[in-house]
């Protein structure tokens, strides 16, 4: 079977709609605690390890064991991890995954943290999950509970957003798929070498270990997830013959998990036709486009923060745009501003198309059709972020910070095609 690299939005690496959307009640997974059962070496399949492994916020590191005498070994910081890792480090450095704790995050996060801990830990738990990470610790429950200063909080550590440490270390133990000549589907747990060996398991390359940050379990407008990647691609071709996540966001074992703001990456994951008619009356522009999603793994584009525009006009000898011959598609999922109802969702499934059915007079002048698929992937923050600063109680951090983020939402658009047909004599 052959498949092509997809194009999609992490939750975890694009900044996530922090004050307007709580955690349900039930979905949010207690401070600091320990998981249900000891960890085991072994799984029973991918679901039972992920949910393991993704125990949010994970949980204490411990103090390094007194075996790991290096510094690199001793320390959770991903430049530690990058003396020894480097290609993986430099990778990393340049992803949205390094970035989730960026401008837009972090600047709503400054002021929340003393005012909504617990909402504050709740968008930590994909954007910086580990203990060592959070500003702030609860301590007893219930009626009694509180929150303090945690004790553990390394700011730099919080600042490397998610981290090495945050898929790869659970209780200073190294957890990591197979090595490449392993038997395949083989656990396997060694106890020497550097930081004492590590646990590998096949199950670092299932679909199911992205799922806690890339599927929301809580329902949204429409009967859909606001956050519904994991179920989109279970749905598709891609989910029924086993091509995962890793395959097109981790090709090669690549830690750069390239998304709709990597234009190679998202105009790989859709193919353009446009047809002008031969056969249309003297003075008359007709053509098809079609747009189909044949790559990506999910809905084109996933998410509720991406937006495409399929643009289709008439141009003159000169290059301009002739008024009045414009006609716009929309690809986009767009919510109410509380996320309560869904405005509309006009996004590709996998293997599907967007056609436009392009019908227009040809005006003196007209010498091409131009069909434009333009890309922005900050759609939705970009407004976000201008409502959000509108208001005056934001401490001066936050509001530098947002300040920040709504310019990188602004200059983030891109062009994936830019078609030109000739169109002959009148």
């Amino acid at each position: 079977m052959r498949w092509t690299p997809g194009v999609g939005m992490i939750r975890a690496g694009a900044v996530a709609v922090l004050l307007m959307m709580a955690v349900p009640a039930g979905v949010y997974v207690g401070q600091f605690a320990p998981p249900a059962s000891a960890a085991k070496a072994k799984w029973a399949s991918a679901a039972e390890f992920a949910k393991q492994h993704w125990n949010t916020p994970i949980p204490p590191q411990g103090p390094p064991p007194k075996s790991y005498q290096s510094p690199e070994e001793r320390s959770l910081h991903p430049s530690a991890c990058g003396e020894c890792h480097p290609d993986q480090f430099k990778q990393w450095k340049t992803t949205l995954h390094g970035k989730a704790m960026g401008p837009g995050v972090y600047g709503q996060l400054v002021d929340m943290w003393p005012s909504n801990p617990e909402g504050a830990q709740g968008c930590n738990e994909c954007h910086a999950p580990l203990a060592e990470q959070q500003k702030q610790a609860q301590t007893g429950s219930g009626p009694f509970a509180r929150w303090q200063p945690n004790p553990l909080h390394d700011p730099k550590l919080e600042m490397s957003g998610l981290a090495c440490a945050a898929c790869h270390v659970r209780k200073r133990r190294v957890y990591g798929p197979p090595k490449r000549d392993n038997t395949e589907g083989v656990n396997d747990s060694t106890t020497t070498g550097k930081h004492g060996g590590a646990e590998r398991t096949p199950y670092f390359e299932k679909a199911e270990f992205c799922r806690g940050c890339h599927q929301h379990d809580f329902g949204g407008p429409n009967g859909k997830a606001i956050q519904n990647t994991f179920n989109e691609w279970k749905a598709s071709i891609w989910g029924e013959e086993g091509v995962q996540c890793q395959n097109c966001h981790m090709y090669r074992r690549q830690h750069l998990w390239r998304g709709i703001h990597d234009k190679d990456m998202t105009q790989g994951a859709v193919d353009l036709e446009v047809e002008v008619s031969k056969k249309s009356p003297k003075g008359i522009v007709a053509a098809t486009v079609t747009l189909t999603n044949t790559g990506a793994g999910h809905y084109f584009p996933t998410y509720i923060t991406p937006s495409v525009d399929v643009i289709v006009e008439l141009e003159d000898g000169s290059g301009k745009p002739i008024p009045g011959t414009r006609q716009l598609a929309v690809i986009e999922r767009r919510l109410s501003p509380d996320f309560s109802q869904e405005i509309f969702d006009t996004r590709i499934p996998p293997q599907k198309s967007l056609t436009i059915k392009y019908r227009r007079d040809r005006p003196a002048g007209a010498k091409r059709l131009r069909v434009r698929v333009h890309v922005k992937p900050d759609s939705f923050y970009l407004g976000f972020f201008t409502s959000i600063l509108e208001n005056p109680n934001l401490s001066p951090k936050a509001r530098g910070l947002l300040q920040k983020a709504r310019e990188g939402a602004a200059s983030s658009s891109y062009d994936i095609f830019d078609d030109r047909v000739e169109l002959g004599k009148r």
